[in-house]
């Protein structure tokens, strides 16, 4: 029997630049690669100190199971669905439902 692999993906919530404006956000990786079957696990890493939900968003086909559509504080995880194609995902991070950064997965056999 094989082992589940897991695959982290870290946001970054950081201040904004100037009063006013919006968090910066980015992921660790920016691309991350997984395979079918495989659980991703994505955690945030609130520097900025401001209050905020995220939610992932897929610009077009969903990889994944589809779990992680309700927003969420700190850590979500999903798992890669065992008869997704091969190629590469966008996907969307949202703060407080407006987008913040576009990421993506690359499904690999």
């Amino acid at each position: 029997m094989s082992r589940l692999r897991v695959r982290y993906v870290t946001i970054y919530v950081f201040p904004p630049p100037a009063r006013g404006k919006a968090p910066i956000v980015s992921t660790s990786p920016e691309r991350l690669v997984a395979r079918a079957g495989d659980a991703i696990e994505w955690t945030v890493v609130n520097a900025s100190g401001l209050p905020g939900r995220v939610t992932l968003g897929w610009q077009k086909d969903n990889p994944l199971k589809g779990t992680t559509g309700e927003p969420f504080d700190r850590r979500a995880r999903d798992t890669v669905r065992t008869k997704a194609k091969d190629g590469v995902y966008k996907y969307s991070v949202l703060l407080d439902g407006k987008v913040v950064f576009d990421p993506d997965i690359e499904i690999m056999s």
